[in-house]
């Protein structure tokens, strides 16, 4: 417990406390005691989770509203009585009374279940025989397949080959005849004529450009 030092004359204000070297400033608040429990206190709901697992409440009818009157029922009454003014039916109104009739339907509905013999479920497929399996029939059943695919692949493409003639068209002609030109002009048995228009193919030339003749 820590003691006011006696130069503090102030009990209130936490600020103007004066405390001693290397002791912190002594308490000015009223504190509850130690067994005291700060906070503030949960609510709890009656029907805990006990209750709401281990009770099952079960689902109350709405009651039946009244009915409106039936005005026509009580005209017709009224006339069958001798009512045949207004205010004779008024009167008779007083005394008697006739409501609508509600039609309520029915909260209970059918069940219908297949019969006894049904099965629920997914069904299962059926179980692989193991005599088939230990003895590789799968396998060259597969395998006789494939060589059956191969078979008829090279008959087709034999038939194909012998049965088809190639025809060339335009354009692959044209490409062979160029490959031919390439081929002749590298190997120097064609000499590539310079270019010169049509018009100027028959026209002599008007200068001497061979240069060699003269000197000789």
């Amino acid at each position: 417990m820590y003691t006011t030092p006696p130069f503090s004359h102030n009990y209130s204000n936490p600020v103007l406390m004066k405390d001693d070297v290397g002791k912190p400033k002594p308490s000015t608040y009223n504190l509850p005691k130690q067994d005291y429990i700060y906070g503030l206190p949960l609510i709890r709901d009656k029907e805990g989770a006990k209750e709401v697992t281990m009770t099952w409440k079960f689902h109350q009818e709405s009651q039946d509203r009244i009915p409106n009157r039936d005005f026509a029922e009580l005209n017709k009454m009224s006339v069958f009585n001798g009512s045949l003014t207004a205010h004779d039916m008024y009167k008779f109104r007083q005394t008697h009374d006739a409501r609508l009739q509600v039609k309520k339907g029915t909260n209970i509905q059918a069940i219908e279940l297949p019969e006894e013999e049904f099965r629920y479920g997914r069904k299962n497929r059926p179980s692989t025989p193991m005599k088939l399996v230990m003895g590789n029939s799968y396998g060259i059943e597969a395998a006789s397949i494939t060589l059956d695919k191969y078979y008829k692949r090279a008959g087709s493409q034999e038939s194909k080959m012998t049965n088809t003639i190639v025809r060339p068209n335009k354009a692959s002609q044209l490409f062979h005849d160029s490959n031919h030109k390439k081929l002749a002009v590298i190997k120097g048995a064609e000499k590539k004529e310079p270019f010169k228009m049509e018009k100027f193919k028959t026209v002599a030339a008007r200068t001497d450009t061979n240069l060699l003749a003269k000197k000789e």
